[in-house]
């Protein structure tokens, strides 16, 4: 059987499009219902990264014929995130900057409450961890580190999906 050719950049920006449409939309709802900073949104946002990545990859393999191999179904994971991950940080850093510029006060109070829920930083120097904090919750930082972030959880995942998702061709070889 012969293996079609696909492109895998093209794949990978269609499905790195529409994963990071759903992320910004997931991102929006949780915004509109007020919990913009909920572990149930991270929890979900992961959710439909690896359901994401995993379409992604099937619907790669199905262009080229039915088979995939680890590389390939690695290298379409990967690059549907990192494209993801662009569009969703340009979607944040529009959020902190234009829709609702109170969210870097209020992201910085809910970090501060989650300092002191932990436990772990003596007093005297809570202050001095929000202010740490705060220098990489700035809309630049949320963008860099989003995109890099998301590189490096998309390689994660995509190398733990390849191994379910490839499949290597058979091979016609008789003697």
């Amino acid at each position: 059987m012969e293996q079609k050719s696909a492109s895998v950049w093209k794949s990978s920006l269609m499905s790195g499009i529409y994963l990071g449409i759903v992320s910004i939309l997931v991102s929006v709802i949780f915004y509109v219902t007020g919990n913009p900073f909920s572990k149930i949104a991270q929890w979900l946002g992961y959710a439909v990264l690896i359901a994401g990545v995993v379409l992604a990859q099937i619907n790669y393999k199905k262009a080229l014929g039915g088979t995939m191999s680890y590389g390939q179904a690695l290298g379409v994971g990967l690059l549907t995130v990192v494209f993801a991950s662009i569009l969703s940080s340009i979607y944040t850093v529009l959020l902190y900057t234009v829709i609702d510029p109170s969210l870097t006060e209020q992201l910085k109070l809910f970090t501060e409450e989650q300092i002191v829920k932990q436990g772990r930083v003596p007093e005297e120097q809570i202050d001095m961890a929000v202010e740490m904090s705060a220098k990489f919750q700035t809309p630049t930082m949320m963008m860099v580190m989003g995109i890099f972030g998301g590189a490096l959880i998309g390689l994660i995942i995509s190398l733990i999906t390849a191994i379910f998702t490839q499949k290597k061709p058979v091979d016609d070889f008789t003697e």
